[in-house]
């Protein structure tokens, strides 16, 4: 009986080892959890918005809070990634009197710690993480009047 064990066993193990490698090929990827925060502010007009999760209608308020926040991270990654967005666009200087002068900001965070620039391809599946974008932008309103169109969104991607 152990004769026919031993090839068996021998299979099984090859097998395990070949899934195990087929897993670990399968890369993981940022997926959107729905928790959105969007924000416009101009002297002629604002909106302010946010989202708890996929599919639901946007709720009037900004950047909002949701049952979750807490516990998902959002709240202090959202703190974070939008700080440095933040920073980035006003280091950049608007002319607030030249049409066209634009500064923006692009940051992300995890784990409450705040880094430049969007998401990275390679992630750890669990993890949570907040990418904020910032923009600042002096545009022509009418009749030559100027205004400073100022946009912040925020979402929310979880690694699967």
């Amino acid at each position: 009986m152990l004769k026919g064990f031993k090839p068996l066993a021998a299979a099984a193990i090859c097998l395990l080892g070949l899934s195990a490698f087929a897993q670990g090929a399968a890369a993981a990827q940022w997926v959107e959890s729905g928790r959105t925060a969007y924000l416009k502010y101009s002297f002629f007009g604002s909106s302010a918005d946010h989202t708890c999760s996929v599919g639901t209608a946007p709720i009037q308020s900004f950047p909002g809070s949701c049952a979750n926040d807490a516990a998902s991270g959002w709240t202090s990654n959202y703190s974070a990634s939008s700080a440095l967005a933040n920073d980035q666009v006003i280091s950049c200087g608007v002319n607030p009197f030249q049409p066209g002068s634009a500064c923006y900001g692009l940051a992300y965070a995890i784990n409450g710690q705040a880094y430049a620039g969007g998401l990275p391809a390679a992630c750890n599946v669990g993890t949570r993480a907040v990418v904020a974008s910032n923009s600042m932008e002096t545009v022509v309103i009418q009749y030559e009047e100027l205004d400073v169109d100022v946009i912040e969104s925020a979402r929310e991607y979880i690694c699967q």
